[in-house]
C-alpha cells in the first residue's frame, strides 16, 4: 500500500489510521476510567475516592514518558514504538482484570499509562505535523484527533454493556486482546514517518532551533503554563459533568449532557480545523477560551435541563479544538526536528491540571456547590487566557537566539 499511494494520499492514509488509534485507545484508557473506578469499586468493596489515585497515576506516568517516547521517535521506526506500547498497554490491562488489592490496581494502571503513551497524541500529532507540511495541516490534525471524542461515544458504552453481561474479570483480558489486535497491524501495515521530515516552524530552517533554545522561549513557557490551567478546567468540568446535571435534572438529562459536550466537541473540531486555516491561531485559541468559560459558567449556574444541556454543548464546541490548538500552534512555531520534544514537554505539563482538575472542582463541591466549583472552573479558564496572551505571537528564532 506504501508503494501505491502518492506521498500527499498517504497522509490522509495516516490521518485515518490516527484517526482509528485515537478512537481505540481513547475508548479503552481515558474514557473507559470512569467505568473502570465504579466497577473495581464496587468488585473489590474499595472507596472511589482511593481508585481515582489509581486515574491520576496514569496520567501522570503516561506524562512522563511521553518525552521518553518523543526522543526515540527519530532513532526508531515509529511503528515499532506503536507496537510495543500497544502491547504493554494491552497486557496491564488484561492483568488488572485479576487485580486482588488496591496496590496492584496501581502498578497495572501505572504500566497502562507507560504503554499508552506509545500510541498517543505525541505519536500521533508528530506523524501527522511531518506528513502535512503546509496549509491542510490543521485539517489533518483536526480529522486524526476526533478519535478521541470517537473513543468515548463507540467504546465507552460496549465496555459497560460487557461488564454487565459478563463481568468486570472476564471481559478485561478481552479488552486487553482488543487494544493491542485492534492497534497492532495498523501501526505494522499502515504507519510510517514520511521521508522527508516536515519542516514546520512557519517554514523556517530546522538548524536555526534547538530543543533547548525552543523550550526557553517566553512563548513556550507561557503556552504551557496557559494549558494546565485550561486543561484542568476542561477536564474538570467534563469530569463533574455528569453529576453536575443529574443533581439538576436526573440520570437521563445527565447521561444527554455528557452525549450533547461528546457530539459538539466533534463537530467543533471539524469546523475548527477549517477555520483556523482562516484566522490567526493565537485569536483562535482566545476565542474558544471564551467559549470554554460560556460553557461552564452556564452548566454551573443552570437550574433546568435544557439550560444544562445548551452549557455543556457549548462548552464541548471549545474541547475539542482547545485540544488541537496546542500542538498545531507549537508545530508552526517550531521544526519538526524539535517538535516532538518539544510537545511532548509540553504536554506532561498539561498532565498537572488533567490530574488537579477534577480534584479541585469536587473540593470546591464539598465545600459549597456545584455552582461553585464551575465558577472556580471558569476562574482557572480565565488564568489560562491571561497565560496565552502573555505567550504573545510565535517566537522569532533570529530575535529568540540573537
Amino acid at each position: 500500500m506504501n508503494a501505491i499511494l502518492k506521498p500527499a494520499s498517504y497522509g490522509w492514509a495516516i490521518v485515518a489510521a490516527m484517526l482509528f488509534v485515537q478512537t481505540v485507545s481513547s475508548g479503552l484508557g481515558f474514557y473507559n476510567m470512569s467505568v473502570y473506578m465504579a466497577e473495581f469499586a464496587e468488585l473489590l468493596a474499595l472507596p472511589l475516592s482511593s481508585l481515582s489515585f489509581a486515574v491520576s497515576l496514569f496520567f501522570i506516568f503516561g506524562g512522563a514518558a511521553g518525552m521518553f517516547v518523543a526522543s526515540l521517535l527519530d532513532r526508531f521506526e515509529v511503528r515499532w514504538i506503536m507496537i510495543g506500547g500497544a502491547l504493554i498497554s494491552a497486557v496491564a490491562l488484561a492483568a488488572v482484570g485479576q487485580a486482588q488489592s488496591l496496590w496492584q490496581i496501581y502498578v497495572l494502571f501505572s504500566v497502562f499509562g507507560l504503554g499508552s503513551t506509545g500510541v498517543s497524541l505525541v505519536v500521533a500529532t508528530t506523524l501527522v505535523t511531518r506528513w502535512f507540511p503546509g496549509p491542510n495541516r490543521s485539517v489533518a490534525l483536526s480529522i486524526a484527533s476526533t478519535g478521541l471524542s470517537l473513543g468515548g461515544v463507540l467504546v465507552t458504552p460496549a465496555t459497560a454493556y460487557l461488564f454487565n453481561t459478563w463481568g468486570v474479570p472476564q471481559t478485561m483480558p478481552w479488552l486487553g486482546l482488543a487494544f493491542a489486535g485492534l492497534i497492532i497491524p495498523v501501526a505494522l501495515w499502515v504507519v510510517r514517518m514520511p521521508d522527508t521530515p516536515a519542516a514546520g516552524g512557519a517554514g523556517l530552517p530546522e538548524g536555526e532551533w534547538t530543543y533547548r533554545a525552543a523550550i526557553r522561549t517566553r512563548f513556550f513557557i507561557m503556552l504551557a503554563i496557559g494549558y494546565v490551567f485550561c486543561l484542568g478546567a476542561q477536564v474538570g468540568g467534563i469530569a463533574h459533568l455528569y453529576n453536575r446535571v443529574d443533581e439538576i435534572a436526573g440520570f437521563q438529562s445527565a447521561a444527554g449532557a455528557v452525549q450533547a459536550l461528546t457530539l459538539c466537541s466533534i463537530m467543533g473540531r471539524f469546523v475548527g480545523g477549517w477555520l483556523v486555516m482562516r484566522l490567526p491561531i493565537r485569536i483562535f485559541a482566545i476565542v474558544n477560551l471564551f467559549v470554554q468559560m460560556t460553557g461552564l459558567l452556564t452548566v454551573g449556574l443552570a437550574s433546568s435541563a435544557e439550560v444544562a444541556l445548551l452549557g455543556a454543548g457549548v462548552f464541548g464546541f471549545s474541547v475539542g479544538n482547545l485540544l488541537m490548538i496546542q500542538p498545531l500552534w507549537l508545530a508552526e512555531a517550531f521544526p519538526g526536528a524539535v517538535y516532538p520534544r518539544v510537545f511532548a514537554l509540553a504536554n506532561a505539563c498539561a498532565v498537572l491540571g488533567v490530574s488537579m482538575g477534577p480534584f479541585v472542582l469536587g473540593l470546591a463541591y464539598d465545600n459549597a456547590n456545584y455552582s461553585m466549583a464551575y465558577g472556580v472552573a471558569m476562574a482557572v479558564s480565565m488564568l489560562a487566557l491571561v497565560f496565552i496572551l502573555l505567550a504573545g505571537k510565535q517566537p522569532h528564532p533570529v530575535r529568540e537566539l540573537g
